[in-house]
């Protein structure tokens, strides 16, 4: 089973639309206390960071619980939005989402979004008191080009509520899809996930439990 470490519902949809049975436990982490220059270092910690508080939960339900018979999967993603070397992730207010807009008109920036996965090998034994001892990770970038909007256009979709809930202040699967002119690369993770580097990364652990 595949726990999903986050409270983002795109990402939850995305594996509903492919069929990928999942839980949802949201890992409540302070993403604010992260701090890295390097967005690609900040995504990629913040996701493993959300799969281990996740593990954390999941260590103390088997604790008070008794052993889980069921083996689980711990998925933790990140996402930020890089305009001209600047790091947007959520707008913190509407005038702030406004601002954001005016530039990324006619503009471009990119996607990232960080994966963690956490699992447990073969040989792992309970004595160690542990559930998962192993990690895959890895970093997805899709560029993402905006249609020019209007003054008028930017008010409106931001007064939606949408942009305030988003990484870089848009959906592409929402309203927002509509002043997407063009994107580069994964489209999944423009939602929050690559579906692509998931089923690769699930296809590889399934090799390594193989192997034992």
């Amino acid at each position: 089973m595949l726990i999903l470490a986050s409270a983002s519902i795109p990402r939850h949809h995305l594996l509903q639309q492919a069929e990928i049975p999942h839980e949802v436990i949201i890992s409540h982490i302070n993403e604010e206390s992260f701090k890295f220059e390097d967005p690609n270092l900040l995504v990629k910690n913040l996701a493993i960071a959300k799969a281990k508080a996740v593990l954390s939960k999941l260590t103390k339900q088997k604790q008070n619980q008794g052993k889980d018979s069921h083996e689980k999967i711990v998925l933790g993603c990140d996402s930020i939005f890089l305009f001209e070397n600047q790091i947007f992730g959520k707008p913190q207010s509407s005038e702030q989402a406004i601002e954001r807009w005016k530039k990324m008109s006619s503009n471009g920036g990119h996607l990232i979004t960080g994966h963690a996965l956490l699992y447990k090998s073969r040989d792992l034994k309970e004595s160690k008191g542990q559930l998962y001892d192993q990690l895959i990770s890895g970093v997805i970038t899709t560029q993402v080009i905006f249609s020019k909007l209007t003054k008028k256009e930017i008010k409106d979709y931001v007064k939606t509520g949408e942009p305030l809930n988003c990484a870089g202040g848009f959906a592409l699967e929402g309203k927002g899809g509509v002043y997407i002119e063009s994107i580069e690369g994964c489209y999944s993770n423009v939602i929050g996930l690559s579906l692509p580097w998931l089923r690769k990364s699930l296809k590889e652990i399934e090799l390594i439990k193989n192997e034992f």
